[in-house]
Order: structure tokens, then sequence, then C-alpha cells
């Protein structure tokens, strides 16, 4: 579902890119007259808006599209010999209570279950 999510963002940016080209089309620079004291470029025309926004399409698609076929193989490992269980270690130990008063002592063993997250190598 994640892909999924990042392609559907990814198409709805490159229509709001299109839209904003197309609406940047109809804006012009002013011209002066241009002679031999005349600085600057030039002015912006449609050609070089229309030229930006298809160079910035094609960009936006092949990096839309530069997604990696090839499984990366992970390894995983817990501490000791907790085991992995549905992506997370799972660990126990023991909590030693003792309790007592002046005529009698006793001691509770809790077992105690952890979890924490595997390393990755």
């Amino acid at each position: 579902m994640g892909k999924f999510s990042e392609r559907t963002n990814m198409k709805k940016s490159i229509i709001a890119l299109f839209a904003a080209a197309a609406m940047s089309a109809g804006v012009s620079a002013q011209d002066s007259e241009g002679g031999a004291g005349s600085t600057g470029l030039g002015a912006v025309t449609a050609p070089v808006v229309a030229t930006a926004a298809v160079v910035a399409g094609v960009v936006a698609g092949v990096v839309s599209n530069n997604s990696s076929t090839t499984p990366v193989e992970t390894v995983t490992s817990c501490e000791g010999d907790d085991p992995l269980v549905d992506g997370v270690c799972v660990g126990t130990t023991e909590t030693v209570t003792v309790t007592g008063t002046a005529t009698a002592t006793t001691t509770i063993t809790v077992p105690v279950t952890f979890t924490y997250a595997p390393t990755v190598q």
C-alpha cells in the first residue's frame, strides 16, 4: 500500500506541475527596444515556458518510475537466544522479589517478557 500511495502522490504532483505550466504559458515579459545599451537575456516566451514544463515533466516521470525490482535481503538478529516473532525480538527475564517480616521471608520469582527491535545487519 505504501508504493501505491507514493505513486498516487507523484501523479498528483505531476498533474499540478503541468497545470501550473499551462497557466504560466500565457504570461509574457515586457519587451523594450534593444540596441547597444540594452542588457539582459531577453523575454521569456511561451516556447521557453513550454520547453521547461516538458523537461520538468520528463524529469518527474523518471524520478517517479525509479524503483528497484531487486529484492533487498536484510539479516536481522536478536540478542542471545531471544526468538524473533513477527518482526520483533521477544526476551524474557526473571525478577526476584524478597519480602518479609521479622518472623518469615518470602521469595517470589516473576517471569517478565519484553520486546525490542532486532538488529539489522
